[in-house]
């Protein structure tokens, strides 16, 4: 099998899991699905050699089991846990820049950042909603097709997201 396959299978397995992800009501649950797919990325990011993209992911694979431990701790971490993250992802894409293309994922990781640093989840869809679009240029631009049509996904998904729990106010949202 060559390597275009395999990016695009590990793709459709991320695609499924960042749809079910964003569907989540409960903070935990979405981060630990959201951990898992990303690792996903990060294989597809190594194989079409994109550092960035694989640096920014593995990133925020910490930061997400970070995040997690702290809301199962029922625990919001503290300003200097968020600076700490967006102080590394800037760092991190420095160290790790290719073209201006690095940027895409450093934005979108460092809004996403700030986004889970929020208790609620209406912040964690609206601006995960912009970092998914800036997710699905820069993995077109790695012939990672599957990973492109997995952040169309999650740009659709969180729009329905935000309709059913932002929008006609399910009372289940603010958990």
């Amino acid at each position: 099998m060559n390597v275009f396959v395999i990016v695009q299978i590990l793709g459709i397995i991320t695609l499924i899991l960042f749809v079910i992800s964003l569907q989540q009501q409960k903070k935990e649950v979405f981060l630990l699905i959201q951990v898992v797919g990303t690792i996903f990325y990060i294989f597809q990011y190594i194989l079409t050699n994109r550092l960035t993209g694989a640096v920014t992911f593995v990133i925020i694979v910490i930061r997400g089991l970070v995040f997690y431990y702290y809301k199962k701790k029922d625990l919001k971490p503290s300003l200097v846990v968020l600076i700490l993250f967006q102080v590394t992802l800037l760092v991190s894409t420095y160290f790790s820049w290719q073209n201006i293309l690095s940027i895409l994922p450093y934005a979108a990781t460092a809004a996403k950042t700030w986004a889970t640093w929020q208790d609620d989840m209406k912040w964690v869809r609206r601006v995960s909603f912009f970092g998914q679009i800036l997710l699905v240029f820069y993995n077109f631009t790695a012939a990672m097709y599957t990973g492109a049509l997995t952040e169309v996904c999650n740009v659709a998904s969180t729009l329905v997201a935000i309709i059913r729990f932002d929008i006609t106010g399910n009372k289940l949202s603010k958990k």
